[in-house]
């Protein structure tokens, strides 16, 4: 699945969004996803990664976007990579249920970036999948993901009390289902 759209965000910043073409610069993820972990962003990612991990993690997206496994777009601005999303299937019986995720870089966040992406994954995943439910995690902490998420149309569907460790502590996690129309 192929996609490519022009976007203008709130502060007139030009950006392109497109999905994997397979051309990715290794080097460029490398950067976004240390330059997260460097910010304290909330990801499952705790510390920098390598080039080879880089390399191989890339590679593995790549090939699940091709095989249709997943739907995988990403954000650059002057040719840079200010974020990604993500939709991906359950396992097994849970294939029908597709678990969205999304990363931008601290800078790019407020600007309209996040809104845009996740509206765009949302119609794909709708497109490709008919999926019977669309859900997302978040760390409580997160109020402005959570926000964001909420104006979506997801809600909070269950709450997972000490879940996700951040910095040595642990932290609540919240689960939100998008609500059908």
């Amino acid at each position: 699945m192929l996609f490519k759209k022009n976007v203008v965000l709130r502060d007139g910043t030009n950006v392109l969004i497109e999905s994997l073409t397979g051309k990715e610069n290794i080097r460029e993820f490398q950067r976004f996803i240390n330059t997260l972990t460097g910010e304290g962003a909330y990801l499952l990612v705790d510390k920098p990664v390598t080039f080879k991990e880089e390399k191989q993690w890339l590679k593995a997206q790549i090939q699940a976007h091709k095989k249709g496994e997943q739907i995988y777009i990403k954000a650059l601005a002057n040719d840079h990579l200010i974020g990604d999303c993500f939709a991906k299937p359950g396992f097994g019986r849970n294939h029908g249920n597709k678990n969205l995720g999304i990363a931008i870089k601290k800078q790019w966040r407020g600007k309209g970036l996040g809104n845009i992406m996740l509206k765009e994954l949302i119609l794909l995943s709708e497109e490709k999948w008919h999926p019977k439910n669309v859900f997302m995690h978040v760390v409580s902490s997160n109020k402005n993901a959570l926000s964001l998420y909420e104006s979506l149309g997801f809600r909070k569907i269950a709450h997972l009390p000490q879940w996700f460790e951040y910095y040595g502590k642990y932290l609540d996690e919240i689960v939100l289902i998008l609500e059908k129309n």
